[in-house]
């Protein structure tokens, strides 16, 4: 792709990094999102789901997220999922929402009050910066570019990128490759359970964006080493370096499982 960063695959550095989720983390899309849901579901079968079903899907394949939501259908059991005319009905879906959103995103989605300020000093600070997003790569690189935060990123991984997504660590470790950093000197920062879980998994630590839709009481459950209020509290955490020690930082967050 086209200005893609390159990152520094095959090296060892000293350096830190700091990996972003895109969707609730860096940009406000939340509302968009839930939008497209609304209007591939009514398009499709004439209904809908809770906001909180939409939302709960958020972090992972937009094709996997049409699947699970379908699956809580009355009447359509997990066999039926994989048949022909149910993976006809996820292609039906999944084309109303990639339509809608491609018609509402640059007037919808938006920069968090202050990423934009955030991100250059993070960056200034020595810090490797990049996104890990579940998203297709034409959309993020969009969204990125829209948003005025393309330019402080060193690694970029979409979902075309990897085989597995999200809660699996293969996108993080990916980008952990790219830049040559070991998963010990780097920090995952998202709003979903399923950000925290794949940067546990990775062997990373986590952040958990509490300015995205999911309300705290469910991150706290993923047992993140730091919680963050806003995205200028993330200056707070990694002023001095993300020390050894697994940190709170202030912010309440239960202790971290080992």
């Amino acid at each position: 792709m086209e200005n893609e960063p390159q990152g520094n695959a095959g090296a060892t550095t000293g350096r830190q990094a700091i990996l972003f989720d895109l969707d609730g983390t860096l940009i406000d899309t939340t509302d968009l999102i839930v939008y497209c849901f609304n209007h591939a579901w009514q398009t499709v079968f004439a209904r809908t789901h809770s906001r909180d079903a939409f939302v709960a899907t958020m972090g992972i394949p937009l094709k996997d997220a049409m699947r699970r939501l379908l699956g809580g259908l009355d009447g359509l059991g997990p066999d039926a999922i994989d048949e022909e005319p149910t993976l006809g009905l996820i292609e039906d879906l999944l084309r109303e929402y990639r339509s809608c959103n491609a018609a509402n995103h640059d007037r919808m989605a938006r920069p968090f009050q202050g990423m934009e300020a955030v991100l250059p000093k993070l960056r200034s600070q020595g810090y490797a910066l990049g996104v890990v997003t579940s998203k297709s790569r034409e959309l993020a690189l969009r969204g990125l570019q829209l948003c005025s935060l393309w330019e402080f990123m060193e690694v970029f991984v979409s979902m075309e990128d990897t085989v597995r997504h999200k809660p699996n660590p293969e996108p993080l470790h990916f980008a952990l490759e790219k830049l040559g950093i070991a998963p010990q000197q780097a920090v995952y920062v998202g709003d979903s359970r399923h950000d925290m879980q794949a940067g546990r998994a990775a062997g990373m630590r986590t952040v958990a964006a509490l300015w995205g839709p999911v309300p705290r009481e469910e991150l706290e459950l993923e047992y993140p080493d730091a919680l963050a209020v806003g995205p200028e509290q993330l200056l707070e955490i990694f002023q001095t370096g993300w020390s050894a020690k697994r940190s709170n930082a202030g912010t309440g967050c239960p202790p971290a499982q080992a």
